[in-house]
């Protein structure tokens, strides 16, 4: 087994806990979504998916990849994977899912929360990241913007509703951390 197709595994399979574990099960969401809102939560998995198949498909191509490039993208992804469930163990046990109607049981301001608003998705950024890292391919630069347009605009309109949910308590949160990028947005 090359080294491109053991990071190519090591990098799909990461992914599935983080959609066996998701904070919300889209069947049972999807009816809580209307216009550009409905369409971005089913567009955004598509897009990560298509983008790390991808990035997959390439490496396992390459064959062999250095050693540094390999080591970063293992340590990106990994710290996606730490960031993740952090941001998840906080949300809820791993098997309680929430509609998107449903208030947080309350706002959270430790551990991934006190990093970044959006734990689970700025670890989607870093996991996507990583096989970019490792392979510096023009078209996979291209399929990442594609997927941080994605997350940047859900990370937008879930904040709608949790204003709405939680109001001038979740307003002093935002202006005390960033959205995705920790210290810069």
């Amino acid at each position: 087994m090359t080294g491109g197709t053991l990071l190519a595994l090591v990098f799909a399979l990461g992914w599935i806990p983080l959609f066996v574990y998701r904070a919300e099960g889209l069947t049972e969401a999807l009816p809580t979504y209307r216009g550009a809102e409905r369409f971005w939560v089913c567009a955004t998995p598509v897009l990560l998916a298509l983008h790390v198949s991808l990035a997959c498909l390439t490496l396992n191509a390459t064959g062999n990849v250095s050693r540094w490039g390999a080591a970063a993208g293992l340590a990106v992804f990994a710290t996606a994977l730490a960031l993740w469930f952090s941001g998840r163990v906080r949300i809820g046990p791993l098997r309680r899912r929430r509609l998107p109607d449903e208030p947080p049981l309350r706002l959270r301001r430790d551990g991934a929360f006190a990093v970044v608003r959006h734990p689970l998705y700025a670890s989607y950024l870093l996991a996507c990241a990583a096989p970019v890292l490792v392979l510096r391919r023009g078209y996979l630069v291209a399929t990442y913007g594609v997927c941080v347009i994605a997350v940047a605009t859900r990370a937008i309109q879930e904040e709608r509703r949790l204003r709405a949910q939680l109001g001038a308590e979740y307003d002093a949160y935002c202006r005390d951390v960033k959205r995705l990028v920790p210290f810069v947005w």
